[in-house]
């Protein structure tokens, strides 16, 4: 059951479930799995696993009488890629009032996609009440998610990335990052049309909008 206390079991190497960013690759070009363990989604059982590029489940069979999975029922894996995932929490039950703490209910997922040209968002629960069990879940996701490292990470690259194939920036994050990212597209824009960038008194527009979610302390973007 996804409810009981299941634990999550870290695959791969060291090395890769340190840095989670990095991901390994199995033999044959595949991805080597960071986490597995067991959810409740919607009404059923899945085993889930997370490596840095997907997160996907598929409902658990149940066993007949012989012991044997029924192998006759549709066992269809869903999937989500990390890049379309912008946010991740705790999922608790709180008292109308009760601003910290509360039961422990899993984690939830926050997913945008596009879709005819319009950005839709949605989230996903993946249910377990086992504390150790989703925070160390959450914790992974958390480095999976996270962009920027340190002060000033966003604006060094965002000097160096090629921005031409995106639509726009989104960023999720306080005050400081969301001026960071902005210094950035503007220094940016500057260096394209060639200005120079210590005495600018009429500077060029940047190309890409900037969209802001507020997040507080969580400092990362999300190129669109």
């Amino acid at each position: 059951d996804g409810r009981g206390r299941a634990r999550s079991r870290c695959l791969g190497s060291s090395r890769d479930a340190e840095n989670p960013q990095r991901g390994g690759e199995a033999a044959g070009g595949e991805e080597t799995p960071l986490l597995r363990g067991i959810f409740q989604i919607g009404k059923r059982s899945c085993d889930v696993v997370l490596s840095a590029r997907q997160l996907r489940w598929s409902p658990i069979q149940p066993e007949s009488r012989g012991g044997d999975s029924n192998m006759n029922l549709p066992c269809k894996e869903e999937f989500v890629e990390m890049k379309d995932i912008f946010s991740v929490k705790l999922k608790r039950r709180r008292f109308v009032g009760q601003k910290k703490g509360g039961v422990l209910l899993g984690i939830t997922v926050f997913v945008c996609l596009k879709k005819e040209n319009k950005l839709k968002d949605s989230a996903i629960n993946f249910n377990n009440v086992s504390e150790d069990h989703c925070h160390s879940w959450f914790r992974c996701l958390k480095e999976i998610l996270n962009v920027t490292e340190y002060e000033g990470h966003a604006l060094s690259l965002l000097k160096e990335c090629e921005l031409h194939s995106f639509d726009g920036v989104v960023c999720v994050g306080g005050d400081g990052s969301t001026s960071e990212i902005a210094h950035g597209l503007l220094l940016r824009a500057q260096m394209d049309a060639g200005r120079d960038t210590d005495h600018i008194l009429s500077p060029v527009r940047a190309p890409l909008p900037l969209g802001i979610i507020p997040a507080g302390e969580n400092r990362r973007y999300r190129f669109i």
